[in-house]
């Protein structure tokens, strides 16, 4: 009879996913290559109801910045980033308790990564699919709070920063089901956190240096953390990227776990383990996150290739909504 799955591997996040870093990039330079096409398409539209002279310097201006699909993912990684800042935000005002911080940083960064799978930042820009990710994982992770509730603390932090716009729901609701049918309905997310909690009360048994196990341990939080923004997600489960998040926090604090690794599998798994350890950790290190400057320049590129079918200021897209109402959401990639 034959090996009955791991728990894991039974889940939609091992079936539906998981990539090679070869099908990820082919995925989505496709994407970016139809997110193009469509862009292109929806201007030579516009051009049609539109001054002939002022389209056709749309259009040459469109094209000159396109951006690539590493450009995409800067402008994604950026946005991923600030993430982080709503946590702070969201922690001070209590609206968060401390325990589901974690979880909803990371199922919205997971949320966020999974809809850019499916759509490009032509047609959805990455600062609105922020936020909406960031609330639809509140609920996900049982810290559901009021939409009035939380776009307070957004309103407040605009307001002092001197923002000339201020979020309002329907910014965020607005995008909700568009989000949740690019993640095919699929909103359970498994993070490395539990894991790595199970390894180090697994450890206590093998490692006699307990503070130092515990100080490992609670470093081992940030390399998780770090993690989140890289595809290693994409690529391993949960419990591979906790124990190389642990194998470097343990070289930092100087604390040898290969015995309890020696313990624990045989010399044959041993040997692949290790193998995978080492890509998860080079992953980690070797992670750069987008800075203010790249992202502003990308930004900067961006508002003159969004798709006018997708964009609310565009000429098209008001004359299609006074034809036809709202435009209704269809999946842009055809990968589902």
């Amino acid at each position: 009879m034959a090996d009955r799955p791991q728990l894991f591997e039974q889940t939609s996040q091992y079936q539906h996913w998981r990539f090679t870093r070869e099908s990820l990039a082919k995925l989505r330079a496709e994407n970016n290559r139809l997110g193009v096409d469509r862009v292109l398409s929806g201007l030579r539209q516009e051009a049609k109801v539109e001054d002939q002279e002022t389209s056709a310097t749309r259009i040459a201006e469109a094209t000159k910045n396109l951006l690539t699909p590493e450009e995409e993912l800067k402008l994604i990684d950026f946005y991923l980033q600030r993430i982080k800042i709503y946590v702070t935000i969201y922690r001070a005002s209590k609206l968060l308790k401390p325990d589901a911080l974690d979880n909803v940083k990371a199922t919205a960064i997971n949320f966020m990564k999974r809809f850019y799978l499916h759509n490009v930042v032509f047609d959805y820009q990455p600062k609105h699919i922020m936020l909406t990710c960031f609330y639809l994982a509140t609920k996900v992770e049982n810290a559901f709070m009021k939409i009035e509730d939380f776009i307070r603390p957004l309103a407040d932090a605009e307001a002092k920063r001197g923002s000339k716009t201020q979020t309002k729901s329907d910014d965020v609701l607005g995008l909700e089901f568009i989000v949740i049918q690019s993640l095919q309905f699929e909103l359970a997310v498994h993070h490395p956190y539990r894991a790595a909690y199970g390894f180090y009360l697994d450890m206590q048994t093998f490692i006699d240096e307990k503070d130092a196990l515990r100080e490992t341990y609670e470093r081992t939080a940030h390399y998780i953390d770090k993690s989140l923004y890289t595809d290693l997600v994409f690529h391993y489960q949960p419990s591979q990227i906790a124990l190389g998040a642990f194998k470097l926090a343990a070289k930092e604090k100087d604390l040898d776990i290969d015995l309890y690794l020696t313990q624990r599998f045989d010399a044959r798994s041993l040997e692949l383990l290790y193998r995978v350890l080492d890509e998860i950790q080079d992953g980690i290190t070797t992670f750069a996150a987008t800075s203010n400057d790249e992202a502003k320049a990308i930004d900067r590129k961006l508002i003159l290739c969004l798709n006018p079918e997708k964009n609310p200021n565009s000429t098209l897209y008001k004359r299609t909504v006074a034809v036809q109402g709202d435009v209704p959401y269809v999946s842009d990639s055809d990968s589902d």
